[in-house]
């Protein structure tokens, strides 16, 4: 434990908070800007198991504002999660560090119900970030809401049967498209400021220590701080009613938000072995590693995934991606 006598001497943590932090199991969706900066802090605080699900790869404009990815996971396109399971490992080596290179899903997160304590969001996304709504309250896991653009960042402690939820939030809020939305960019200060509200609310929620139910909002460029109390509301179609819906992503062509990309769910594991003849036999040069094959074709850039996700780059339009898609996947 001296490693961790710094922490131990804050007198809200002790010896006691701290022997329940390394007992503790906290899953991290979204190991992007947020979700490498929470990691970190959470892993060097010493929480004892740490999983880590994402579904995208190291690009060299990640660098600015994402920690834990070096150039080299760039240049290889690592998958975000192993990279950065990898870079926690060497941080601490006493604790304990799973990762998921996957959509967060009813699926995908099947192997954790039951078994986290409590999930931080660190998405980019409103779509996911419903799904982890009803997927907490599910499982009655505590969740962490937080989000940033610009220099404005919100951060709300969700706790089921107790707090609002995020649809008694933001089920009639206008300003969030799930289907477009323009980059406004972020500042790169701001992030670890988020991600250390954000571990702060989590340490509470770890050690139990009752949490009031805020939204809380920071501005780092006029340096401005509220919280605002929310209610939960009573006729709350998803945490009074549970009315959940579907949880699962739909299979058909998304285009990401911001990414001139379109992707592509298959449903089934895929035999790189099998596309890379496909491939040789076209005379089409391509990349892999251990979860992400890349190449190039017709003016359009190809990532794919084992788990069986293609992403096709260079194009907002679903009908020219799958023209492209379908030269090289029969399935939709």
């Amino acid at each position: 434990m001296e490693r961790y006598d710094r922490q131990m001497r804050v007198a809200q943590i002790g010896v006691a908070g701290q022997e329940r932090l390394n007992k503790s199991t906290v899953l991290i969706v979204g190991v992007g800007a947020i979700g490498t900066y929470a990691a970190e802090i959470a892993a060097r605080m010493g929480v004892g198991r740490l999983i880590l699900v994402d579904r995208d790869f190291v690009e060299l404009s990640n660098l600015q504002r994402q920690t834990l990815f070096t150039e080299q996971d760039a240049a290889h396109k690592e998958a975000k999660a192993w990279a950065a399971a990898k870079a926690l490992r060497a941080i601490n080596q006493d604790i304990r560090i799973d990762f998921l290179v996957d959509d967060a899903n009813a699926t995908s997160l099947l192997p954790f119900a039951g078994k986290v304590d409590a999930v931080l969001d660190c998405t980019d996304n409103f779509a996911t970030r419903r799904f982890l709504n009803r997927w907490c309250l599910e499982q009655d896991v505590p969740w962490i809401f937080a989000s940033c653009a610009g220099t404005f960042a919100n951060v709300m402690p969700i706790i089921p049967d107790e707090t609002a939820c995020l649809h008694c939030l933001m089920e009639k809020m206008p300003l969030f498209n799930e289907t477009s939305c323009d980059i406004i960019g972020v500042h790169g200060a701001l992030i670890p400021m988020l991600a250390g509200l954000q571990v702060s609310l989590l340490t509470k929620l770890l050690i139990g220590e009752q949490l009031v139910a805020r939204y809380y909002q920071l501005d780092n460029w006029d340096m401005t701080f509220q919280a605002f109390q929310v209610k939960r509301n009573p006729d709350c179609a998803v945490c009074v009613h549970h009315d959940y819906g579907d949880t699962a992503f739909s299979r058909q062509p998304v285009l990401l938000c911001g990414r001139d990309t379109v992707q592509f769910q298959i449903g089934a594991t895929l035999d790189f072995d099998t596309l890379q003849q496909v491939l040789v036999k076209q005379q089409i040069t391509f990349n892999t590693n251990r979860f992400v094959l890349t190449f190039s074709f017709d003016g359009f850039d190809f990532t794919v995934f084992q788990n069986g996700r293609v992403l096709v780059h260079g194009t907002d339009d679903l009908v020219l991606a799958k023209k492209q898609y379908q030269h090289f996947f029969n399935e939709v």
